[in-house]
């Protein structure tokens, strides 16, 4: 077997050095005896015959040792070695019986004989054939029969009929030619078998030295054993060996192959040369018997004739075959072309040298191009010129060597200027003569991927505004602060605007939106094209500056900040919009999570200003920001454990004074720090979110206490612009008049004019309430966005004037305009932050019917409250109580 690059060289192991160097010894011995006589003692003839089945046992037992052969293959072997392990038997007994151990000897090595050739034979005949289908074993058989007619000729002619050479039939003669003429067709048909065997995890070249070694040992022994003439020597001390060292280089051919890994499956072969050389024999023989006048001239001629038949049927079997195949193929041929043609996948095929040679229809419909017309042109020209370098390197490895294939994505030019993306997989063809080119099959993917896009910048950016979301911010200052070296500079800023909500809250989300999107568009003009603007939900924003800090970033942000409070026209109505800016600066190599945390501390920090602008993070915030948040749990829990206490000031009737009904307000009862005001705690109540339960609570507490009053004295309590935007507050509101037994009319909810312009959940649950006869109160009339539209609107049924507009010895106009308003809209006026008797007389002179403040009494708790209720009940005129 010629050596190729990457295989083992056949001669490469020792064993195998040492069974051929053994076996020409052995060959050349007898060849030398036959001329001059014996050498040696016959029994050393089988000493050499033992030194050729050694290492020949060696070789055998690698192969059923080695892991990558099959299970087939290692089972072979491992009854090959046992059989040729009773070789080694006979040729023992060989050696003791020319000794002169006994004459039982040679009998009993006879047997040992045919049991080691049985046990070799026995597992030849479980190969299976290779021929598939019923037509190809009926030629198979024909083939064997063919070979097997020659081959009984031959025998016949040149070795069984010696048997008979005297004229004379014996049965003795008889069983002679019986048993060589078996062991001659048992040879050729186990060589047959072998050369015909479908078994690919054999390797072939060792399965053609496995039948030559059958072939060698079967007749050889035959002949030896049975035939009349006879070498001068036993002629099996020849056929022996030579049928070891074909079985030896076998098992040499089965490692070798296997140790390689590139044993490629048989492809099967159309025709058998084995009846065709069995005829050419047969016909040699014909013309050697006219030659010489030769016997079994009558025998020979039959044979002739039937194998001539036989050849004759299995060509026309031959030829129903080639029909049917041809047949078959065609109708392949054209469910190929059906399959390419109306397949909705391009198929090319393309030269060396790029050109195309072959177009299925489908590039009409993926490129709008006529097939035909692009036949000799080549697809790099509309290859998308960022695509253009990595395909023209998928398609130079493609075209490196034969089998080559890769699968890429690339964008094409339709014929209408656009670009379709296609996913192609080529494969070098180029080894193959039926196409001898470089196979693409193309797939239109454009939709995918404009899908695929889509989600990835949805996966991205906000919406909205089309900003970076939190997800690529994150990961964009990541990448900054990890690229940048320690002396590059990196400022993160965290914005949030101001009083936001109430815009959603009085404006409706659909403005609130619409602002959102002018302030990204001046975000993102005021900054650079390498800088990042993102939003990071609600109204809260980011921008990083990768290789700014300092007073560059300060400037910017002073731009931003100015352009925020110009007005823009949003939804018909101008807008400012002012907003807070938390900045940290870093460098490369600090930890992206504790910038976005530093500058979020400083962000709060500016927010507490109240007055917008930027804050710079500076060490010292955490612990600020610390305070918030220990202050924020210390309040959950003052709600949890009732640890707030409810206040009262009383609003009284002008002029008389007499108490109408009182204002709820909360203190905290602090275990450490005493009595607190609401300004202590009120702020963190709002930015935690934690304004809902403290609102309901007190909700519940001022109902329960107001419930106990006499008459038909009413409770104020103030509702936050968060407890208003809940969809389930007027169910909180009826729970707690419920549970306190209060009547709706006696409970006034006082609201700011801020939340009261507002919409949507905040208007559907003003109305609510006053469907549940609840009052509402405008608190703080005047401060906010004071118009008569919103008179006339908002369900409201008192206002009250704001402390700052008591008169005090100035103008009293905006308190005089705020109670005329209140008469010509039928609502109840209320002064508050009455201080002095001459402020009473004032604003009762104005046409005020009720008036609080520390005139007429301070917040008291509800125990001081209840004992002034008493003495005011004892002290009215039988009439009013």
């Amino acid at each position: 077997m010629p050596y190729t690059p990457g295989r083992l060289p056949l001669f490469a192991d020792r064993a195998f050095q040492a069974v051929t160097a053994l076996t020409v010894i052995d060959v050349a011995a007898f060849l030398v005896q036959e001329r001059t006589g014996p050498l040696w003692p016959a029994w050393v003839n089988w000493l050499l015959l033992i030194a050729v089945i050694v290492p020949t046992l060696l070789l055998c037992r690698r192969v059923r040792a080695d892991p990558a052969s099959a299970p087939v293959v290692r089972r072979y072997w491992r009854t090959a070695e046992v059989g040729i392990l009773m070789f080694v038997g006979v040729a023992g007994l060989r050696v003791l019986s020319e000794l002169g151990a006994g004459g039982w000897l040679l009998p009993f090595s006879v047997v040992l004989h045919a049991v080691g050739g049985l046990v070799l034979t026995w597992p030849l005949l479980g190969l299976p054939f290779s021929a598939r289908g019923r037509a190809r074993r009926l030629a198979v058989r024909l083939d064997l029969g063919t070979l097997s007619c020659a081959a009984g000729l031959l025998l016949w002619h040149f070795v069984a009929s010696a048997q008979f050479a005297d004229g004379t039939v014996t049965v003795a003669g008889v069983l002679s030619a019986i048993v060589i003429m078996g062991a001659g067709l048992n040879g050729v048909y186990l060589a047959a078998r072998v050369v015909l065997a479908g078994v690919d995890s054999f390797a072939r070249h060792g399965l053609y030295w496995i039948g030559t070694s059958a072939l060698i040992g079967g007749l050889g022994s035959a002949i030896a054993f049975l035939h009349p003439w006879q070498p001068g020597g036993n002629l099996l001390v020849v056929v022996l060996p030579l049928a070891a060292y074909a079985a030896a280089v076998g098992a040499r051919v089965q490692v070798v192959d296997t140790a390689a890994g590139d044993r490629l499956r048989r492809a099967p072969r159309g025709y058998s040369l084995m009846p065709y050389v069995a005829i050419a024999a047969v016909d040699g023989l014909v013309a050697y018997h006219n030659i010489r006048g030769t016997g079994n001239g009558i025998l020979i001629d039959g044979v002739a004739v039937t194998l001539t038949a036989l050849v004759v049927i299995r060509q026309l079997i031959a030829f129903r075959q080639n029909d049917a195949l041809l047949a078959r193929i065609g109708v392949q041929e054209q469910r190929f072309r059906l399959l390419v043609q109306n397949s909705t996948d391009m198929v090319t095929i393309a030269g060396p040298g790029g050109a195309l040679t072959y177009v299925s229809p489908a590039a009409h419909g993926i490129l709008g191009s006529h097939p035909d017309d692009m036949i000799g042109t080549g697809l790099a020209l509309r290859v998308h010129p960022n695509d253009l370098a990595a395909v023209t390197e998928r398609m130079a490895a493609v075209a490196g060597a034969p089998g080559n294939t890769a699968t890429y994505q690339m964008r094409l030019r339709h014929a209408d200027g656009t670009y379709r993306w296609l996913e192609v997989i080529s494969a070098n063809l180029t080894g193959e003569p039926s196409v001898d080119g470089i196979v693409s099959n193309a797939r239109d993917i454009t939709e995918t991927r404009e899908v695929q896009d889509r989600l990835s910048y949805e996966a991205s950016h906000d919406m909205l505004t089309g900003l970076a979301n939190r997800a690529l911010f994150g990961k964009r200052v990541a990448a900054a602060v990890n690229g940048a070296g320690r002396d590059q500079q990196v400022s993160i800023v965290l914005v949030d605007l101001d009083d936001f909500k109430i815009v959603n809250d009085t404006l409706g989300h659909a403005t609130g939106d619409a602002l959102l999107v002018h302030v990204a568009e001046r975000m993102r003009a005021g900054v650079r094209a390498a800088d990042t603007v993102a939003r990071l939900g609600g109204d809260e924003f980011a921008i990083l500056f990768d290789g700014s800090a300092g007073t560059d970033v300060d400037q910017v942000l002073t731009r931003i900040a100015a352009a925020l409070l110009e007005p823009a026209v949003i939804d018909g109505e101008p807008m400012i919009v002012r907003a807070s800016f938390g900045v940290v600066d870093g460098r490369g190599g600090d930890d992206a999570g504790d910038l976005l945390r530093q500058a979020d501390i400083a962000m709060y920090e500016a927010k507490e200003r109240g007055e917008g602008g930027y804050e710079r993070y500076r060490p010292g915030m955490e612990a600020r920001g610390a305070e918030r948040s220990r202050q924020a749990a210390a309040l959950r829990t003052a709600i949890l454990e009732d640890q707030l206490v409810t206040f009262f000031q009383p609003v009284v009737t002008l002029p008389e004074g007499r108490i109408t009904g009182a204002e709820a307000l909360v203190r905290w009862q602090h275990p450490i720090e005493g009595l607190l005001g609401p300004g202590a705690f009120i702020d963190t109540a709002e930015q935690t979110g934690l304004i809902i339960e403290l609102g309901a609570w007190v909700l519940r507490a001022a109902t329960r206490e107001a419930a106990t009053w006499p008459g038909e004295l009413t409770v104020s309590v103030n509702v936050s612009a968060r407890q208003l935007r809940e969809a389930g507050f007027p169910a909180v509101v009826a729970a707690a008049l419920r549970d306190s037994g209060l009547p709706a009319r006696r409970l006034t909810v006082e609201i700011t004019e801020s939340v009261a312009v507002g919409g949507g959940v905040t208007s559907d649950n003003l109305r609510e309430l006053r469907d549940l006869g609840v009052r509402l109160s405008l608190d703080d009339f005047g401060t906010g966005a004071s118009t008569l539209t919103l008179l006339a609107t908002c369900p409201v049924h008192q206002i009250k004037l704001d402390r700052s507009f008591m008169p005090d010895g100035g103008s009293d106009a905006i308190a005089d305009a705020v109670a005329q308003m209140a008469r010509a809209f039928g609502l109840e006026a209320v002064a508050e932050g009455v201080e002095t008797a001459e402020q009473a007389a004032r604003v009762t002179q104005l046409g005020y019917e009720r008036a609080q403040g520390f005139h007429f009494a301070r917040p008291m708790n509800a125990a001081d409250l209840r004992a002034r209720l008493v003495g005011m009940v004892a002290a009215a005129p039988p009439s009013q109580q």
